[in-house]
């Protein structure tokens, strides 16, 4: 495959691969339980909502700030999130000794910013969507902060892409994998790197059907942009996605499917019921496309659902168990 402007080198994935190991997990890959017969027995599920933070983001925060020039020290790095990232960035930067500072949509969920600020990161809150703390963010950055970009910068999409070498690992006959698609670094970094390994591996992106902004840009054939997005998959919700990861995904990308908010609590039902996984709606979009048909496995014989995501708010799983235990406790038992 030639290279191209917003290709990503297979040398610098593995080597960025290298400069992170000491920092991450390599997460685990479990078959679905046997005693069900919902999904394909021979589907595969790589668990990256175990990985530190609770997702993939960490690995293109710690590739980035490894690289980080001296003056970062002092000027610190700012980001924007729809969560996970600036959670990716906060833990980073914590482990590294550097400030940070983590803008969210105003949006952002309680448990969110708790997770953010649980890293001593600095929280900004703007805006309705990504996009908007994104511009606010920038504004900071401006004065002098290193911009961690979640998902529009090589560094960050070379560190997302060696998810794609460590499924390799696992999988060395991975014929087909499932990839949820948010801004697209990570399914267009996993892509690059599988691809350029093993050309003949079908990858499968899964978006909402409320942000379908990859989707809308690879059929017009250009950067599409959202009027609004509405899903409760906030980490799967830019309004548009960058020239790199379109572009990425135009080269590496076999196919992308759509899948609804009710689909989605379905798949996160399915995962925390059948395999004790409590992950947020972007970790369950993989599963989604499976359950409801969207995505047929047919004859591959060593598929994979790449579970992203774990950083659900758990809040209301203790408070059922906190008012069960206030329950027995008031009858004396």
């Amino acid at each position: 495959m030639s290279a191209s402007i917003h290709d990503l080198r297979l040398d610098a994935i593995e080597r960025a691969q290298e400069r992170i190991r000491p920092y991450i997990r390599h997460t685990p890959l479990v078959p679905p339980p046997v005693q069900h017969t919902d999904l394909p027995s021979s589907l595969r599920l790589k668990l990256e909502n175990l990985q530190v933070t609770g997702s993939f983001k960490v690995r293109g925060a710690f590739n980035t700030l490894l690289q980080a020039p001296p003056s970062t020290r002092e000027s610190g790095v700012v980001t924007a999130s729809g969560g996970n990232h600036g959670v990716a960035v906060a833990y980073a930067a914590q482990r590294l000794g550097l400030p940070a500072t983590v803008y969210l949509p105003a949006t952002a969920s309680a448990d969110r910013v708790a997770r953010v600020t649980a890293l001593h990161a600095d929280v900004m809150q703007h805006g309705r969507a990504w996009d908007d703390a994104h511009a606010r963010a920038l504004q900071h950055a401006a004065g002098g902060a290193l911009y961690v970009h979640p998902f529009d910068a090589d560094q960050t999409l070379v560190g997302q892409a060696t998810l794609g070498l460590e499924l390799l690992e696992d999988v060395p006959d991975l014929d087909l994998v499932l990839i949820a698609i948010g801004g697209g670094g990570l399914i267009g970094g996993m892509a690059a790197a599988i691809k350029q390994r093993r050309p003949d591996v079908r990858i499968i992106g899964v978006e909402p059907v409320g942000a379908p902004a990859m989707l809308r840009s690879v059929e017009a054939g250009r950067l599409v942009t959202l009027p609004e997005v509405r899903t409760i998959a906030d980490t799967l919700a830019p309004r548009a996605v960058s020239e790199r990861t379109l572009a990425l995904t135009q080269r590496y990308v076999d196919d992308i499917v759509l899948v609804d908010d009710s689909a989605m609590i379905a798949a996160m039902r399915w995962l925390w019921t059948e395999c004790n996984q409590l992950v947020e709606p972007a970790g369950a979009a993989v599963i989604a496309a499976l359950l409801d048909g969207v995505v047929m496995l047919g004859a591959a014989r060593a598929p994979v659902a790449l579970i992203c995501g774990g950083n659900a708010a758990a809040d209301t799983v203790f408070t059922t168990y906190e008012q069960a235990a206030a329950t027995l406790a008031q009858a004396g038992i």
